[in-house]
């Protein structure tokens, strides 16, 4: 009798996993299709595709050190559901001048960064793209989670949209998705009288907590409580700085001379003048204040982000197709 039980289970879980079916409409990652559902997908018209680049690098001794790659590819994701018919490429998980590698870079000697030379990084996302296009994608969008490697990537895009343009395919860098989005998350933390940081703070720390499978997996409890090294500037001393800079950038688009540039300093964690009497460097990887980090934050700086990506996509893909139809 147990074994007559035995055998009706089992073949009831063999019969509801034949019937258990992957839903490939809602796949937007193409190394989770095979080649044919790949192919049927871009002949339905989804012929958009996101390059993220992600990265290894140190991060604190609370984050983990594949943060880069799992953010950018978290939020290429979300980017691609939100515009529809969006696929996403595999994420580069390595970068150009991770922190670990790079003696110009303050935490150089944290161990776990892997990183590639620029003009190697470049290499990458021209052959990346290359090989896109070929597959038949139309709208190439090139972005990146990582400092480092952006203007590789800007390169790469502009270089890549000459060549394909004439065939059809259109190949775009998507600035905002990292240089805008750091300018409005030190915003956020300024009108909500938080830790303006640099590496390894509020911004990368509150993200990872929001997207994380389970409590603990990608950022150590230890954030909380953990020593880390100021920024060596006050909030207000950041939103001057900003001021003058925005102010710089709107004159030069508008013509006319630029006001003079602010001091050292600034939103990305820049650590200011040296002060003699200042405690002795922590040098754990962290720029900032991380220890008032939340997921409820972290869910505000991804909408940002895919927000600012979504806008910027949206409106280059526009203007390109608006002038290709003249």
């Amino acid at each position: 009798m147990k074994n007559t039980f035995a055998l009706v289970a089992l073949s009831a879980l063999i019969s509801s996993t034949a019937f258990a079916q992957v839903n490939v409409a809602n796949i937007v990652d193409i190394e989770l299709l095979t080649h044919t559902e790949l192919s049927q997908k871009l002949k339905d018209g989804w012929t958009s595709i996101l390059i993220a680049a992600g990265g290894t690098e140190e991060r604190g001794p609370q984050d983990v050190l594949g943060g880069h790659t799992m953010m950018a590819h978290s939020h290429a994701d979300m980017i691609a559901k939100k515009l529809g018919k969006t696929l996403v490429a595999p994420v580069l998980p390595i970068a150009v001048n991770a922190t670990g590698l790079n003696a110009s870079r303050e935490m150089a000697d944290q161990v776990g960064a892997i990183q590639m030379p620029a003009d190697v990084f470049k290499q990458v996302q021209l052959a990346q793209i290359d090989s896109l296009a070929r597959s038949g994608f139309k709208d190439i969008y090139v972005m990146g989670d990582h400092g480092g490697g952006q203007a590789e990537m800007k390169e790469a895009a502009e270089e890549m949209d000459k060549k394909w343009t004439s065939k059809g395919t259109r190949v775009y860098y998507v600035s905002d998705f990292y240089n805008k989005t750091h300018d409005d998350v030190d915003m956020y933390l300024y009108e909500h009288k938080l830790p303006i940081g640099g590496h390894g703070a509020m911004l990368e720390t509150s993200i990872m907590l929001y997207l994380e499978p389970m409590p603990g997996a990608w950022v150590r409890p230890m954030y909380k409580t953990m020593a880390f090294d100021p920024t060596g500037q006050a909030p207000e001393q950041w939103k001057t700085a900003r001021d003058i800079r925005m102010a710089r950038q709107a004159a030069i688009a508008a013509g006319q001379t630029p006001p003079p540039a602010a001091g050292r300093g600034g939103g990305g964690g820049g650590r200011g003048a040296a002060d003699p009497n200042a405690a002795p460097r922590v040098n754990n990887g962290v720029t900032g204040d991380p220890t008032k980090s939340t997921k409820e934050i972290g869910k505000d700086f991804i909408d940002i982000i895919v927000n600012n990506g979504v806008t910027e996509i949206k409106k280059m893909t526009a203007e390109r197709h608006a002038m290709s139809s003249r």
